[in-house]
């Protein structure tokens, strides 16, 4: 009995010495990432979009430039369509960029002049013209004299005019003929302006009814030494009876250009644009010129 255990215990050595000889075969183990890699940088966009790779250029309030992980491609985005970025862990809202303090604004220069209130004698659409520049060409027998003018304002107006300048002012309008020049240098205040119209068609017309006028007097003038030469002429000669000389037509004739040429002169008066520059003081009106 004893030889047996001994014979039983000796087999398992040898079968415990044989499985210990043989190498054992280590397995691999497969280390599983837990999450995929990321790129580092991130720009979010404002309409919700996301872009992710790497961020090459940040420039404030200007652009962002990155290389997209998944194409490769470089985009630039400007900062106003850029909501926030994270770069190197590090997430910036745009909000929090502060801008650029802007630039001081130019305050206008004051303007000196008085207040100008522009009223009419009839209903016309008057307006206040400033006098810019003035040219003056001469040719063999020609002299032509030219002006540069801006609009001011129009009636009733009621600006600062700005007579800093030291320009000269006059009034027109569409159909309107023009009025003399005046200065405004040394007005302060309110200054009212009553303009009375001239119409352009009527100052025309009284420049043809004078052309008119004049040219009837000279064709009586004319008649009236004809007709005397040949009364003289009868009378030196004695040929028949002298019979008197006949000055009913060109007596008629100087008349009547007479009257052309006066209505002519009246109606280029009435057609040119005058005006009164009144000043207030006191609730009063002291007239300046009138023009």
């Amino acid at each position: 009995m004893l030889s047996c255990l001994q014979r039983a215990s000796a087999s398992l050595v040898v079968l415990t010495l044989f499985f210990a000889s043989i190498p054992a075969h280590a397995q691999p183990v497969e280390v599983v990432s837990t999450s995929a890699e990321q790129p580092a940088d991130r720009v979010h966009l404002v309409n919700g979009g996301m872009v992710q790779g790497s961020i090459l250029e940040v420039l404030p309030n200007d652009s962002l430039t990155i290389v997209s992980a998944a194409s490769g491609d470089r985009k630039t985005f400007a900062w106003s369509e850029i909501a926030a970025y994270e770069q190197g862990g590090q997430r910036i809202e745009i909000g929090a960029v502060l801008a650029p303090a802007p630039a001081p604004r130019e305050e206008p220069a004051p303007v000196y002049g008085p207040r100008l209130h522009i009223e009419t004698t009839k209903p016309a659409s008057v307006h206040l013209y400033e006098i810019t520049g003035e040219m003056i060409a001469h040719g063999a027998n020609v002299t032509v004299h030219g002006i540069h003018y801006r609009p001011v304002c129009a009636a009733p107006c009621g600006k600062v005019i700005d007579t800093s300048g030291g320009s000269s002012y006059f009034f027109g309008g569409e159909g309107l003929t023009t009025s003399n020049r005046f200065n405004l240098t040394d007005a302060r205040g309110n200054v009212t302006a009553v303009v009375k119209p001239g119409r352009r068609g009527l100052r025309t017309g009284g420049i043809i009814t004078m052309s008119v006028g004049l040219a009837l007097m000279a064709l009586g003038g004319g008649l009236f030494v004809l007709s005397k030469s040949r009364a003289d002429r009868d009378e030196i000669l004695g040929e028949g009876p002298a019979e008197p000389p006949k000055y009913g037509a060109p007596i008629g004739l100087l008349v009547g250009g007479a009257a052309a040429l006066a209505g002519g002169i009246v109606m280029l008066v009435l057609g040119k644009t005058r005006y009164k520059l009144k000043t207030g003081g006191l609730g009063l009106l002291r007239p300046l010129r009138f023009g």
